[in-house]
């Protein structure tokens, strides 16, 4: 029950979050996605263009915000209580299981190295991905028929 809970809350606040910062009325958007539909690109032209207007005005907001000094107090005093966590934790490690912090240096060159790799294979998965999608949109695109006129019948 608290996991429907927390993904209700997650959208109500996502559809907050959403309309403050939309770049475009609902009507906008949904002519957008239309226009990107006949154009055969199952609207997700449309979308994209949407989520980047949003991230730009999001970014735009959180830049603005992060330079009052109110806020740079707060980042500040956050960095040192996270450093003071992650000091307090290499010496617990290093006291229960005689973990290094050399030890975690190391493996944290080892994650690093193996999600630079990960990364790399999903981006050739990916473009391989677009690759079959615009050959199989291209296929029905040629396939698509030409949709009939609707004739208004006179009563």
């Amino acid at each position: 029950m608290g996991r429907l809970k927390g993904i209700l809350t997650g959208l109500a606040l996502g559809g907050v979050v959403g309309m403050l910062f939309a770049p475009k009325k609902g009507a906008e958007l949904r002519n957008s996605i239309k226009k990107d539909i006949d154009e055969g690109n199952y609207g997700v032209n449309a979308f994209k263009e949407a989520f980047a207007g949003m991230g730009k005005d999001v970014g735009g907001f959180v830049n603005e915000a992060s330079q009052h000094d109110d806020v740079k107090e707060y980042l500040l005093k956050g960095k040192k209580s996270a450093q003071d966590v992650q000091d307090r934790a290499v010496l617990w490690l290093e006291a229960n299981y005689g973990i290094t912090e050399e030890d975690l240096r190391k493996a944290k060159k080892q994650v690093g190295q193996k999600t630079k790799k990960a990364k790399t294979t999903v981006k050739k998965t990916v473009k391989k991905a677009h690759k079959a999608a615009n050959k199989a949109v291209k296929a029905a695109k040629k396939t698509k028929k030409p949709a009939k006129k609707a004739t208004k019948k006179k009563k």
